[in-house]
């Protein structure tokens, strides 16, 4: 296989190479109808929020009519998220600066970036003073249904856009965007085309990765955590050229040696054509030859 570089900066291989005319077609602008759901959504939770906060004091109050350390950090955080919540609406609703023809500027996703970091410190108080109120898991629901409209708004620094998408790098190299936890996302780089090509077909996504690809800015990229690489083979595959060549000799990759399908009978043995998965003719040569399947 392709020799990958020591330090963890080069680890990552220059996958796009004879592929550099995938064309990346623009996305569709998002609809007012869904920039409206993302508001409304964000003025139920800033009403959720308020009540939590109101509620914190009135348990904290009535326990001795004396108010601890601990229970004042927890009301200090059910403010700053209920003031979070009023500010994120303040900036969905307005129409200049993060609007902008159709599109929801990737500004009020950092927002809402903000606004889960805001709900996060909350409830790590909450959970270190164990208590949970309702209206705390009713705030979590209600973030999980915002990321969930958010996933929709195509932008190419919006992190929830990108989720499970292919993102080329400017050295070329190709990641995969994950979801890791309510509004955080990680990148996982490919260490060569068969990996890609291999988790592509895993995922039921056909042979044609590029049509996932997508192009961001640099610092889109270094936003998110880098997590571990992505090494895969066609190790017990059946696999062919991807090509219009007739008289495509099939292969199957076994203890890291390709070795060629002699006939119709033995392809129908190992499984039939429905078996064959499409890759890259350099994929293929990558297999150092081994003993025909006779």
């Amino acid at each position: 296989m392709s020799k990958i570089t020591s330090t963890r900066a080069r680890r990552t291989l220059p996958l796009l190479g004879a592929f550099v005319l995938a064309v990346f077609l623009p996305a569709p602008p998002a609809r007012a109808a869904d920039r409206r759901a993302i508001l409304n959504l964000g003025l139920e939770l800033e009403q959720r929020a308020a009540d939590l906060a109101g509620e914190s004091f009135d348990h904290f109050k009535g326990r001795s009519n004396e108010i601890s350390d601990d229970e004042q950090a927890i009301l200090f955080k059910s403010e700053a998220f209920a003031a979070g919540c009023r500010l994120f609406n303040r900036l969905a609703e307005e129409r200049t600066d993060y609007f902008r023809d159709g599109f929801v500027r990737t500004s009020l996703f950092n927002a809402f970036t903000y606004l889960v970091g805001a709900f996060g410190e909350l409830e790590a108080e909450m959970r270190r003073g164990r208590i949970r109120p309702s209206a705390l898991s009713e705030c979590r629901r209600l973030l999980d249904r915002m990321e969930r409209e958010f996933s929709d708004w195509p932008a190419v620094d919006n992190l929830a856009y990108l989720d499970g998408k292919y993102v080329k790098a400017r050295d070329a190299s190709v990641w995969l965007i994950e979801r890791k936890r309510l509004g955080t996302y990680g990148r996982r780089a490919f260490t060569d085309l068969a990996s890609l090509f291999r988790y592509n077909y895993d995922r039921n996504r056909g042979k044609d990765p590029w049509q996932h690809l997508v192009e961001v800015p640099e610092e889109t990229l270094r936003k998110m955590e880098e997590g571990p690489l992505i090494t895969l083979t066609f190790e017990g595959r059946l696999v062919i050229e991807q090509s219009d060549r007739k008289n495509r000799p099939v292969y199957l990759i076994e203890n890291g040696r390709r070795r060629g399908v002699t006939s119709p009978a033995v392809l129908t043995r190992l499984g039939g054509w429905g078996k064959v998965l499409e890759v890259p003719a350099e994929v293929i040569a990558a297999y150092p030859e081994g003993e025909p399947i006779t």
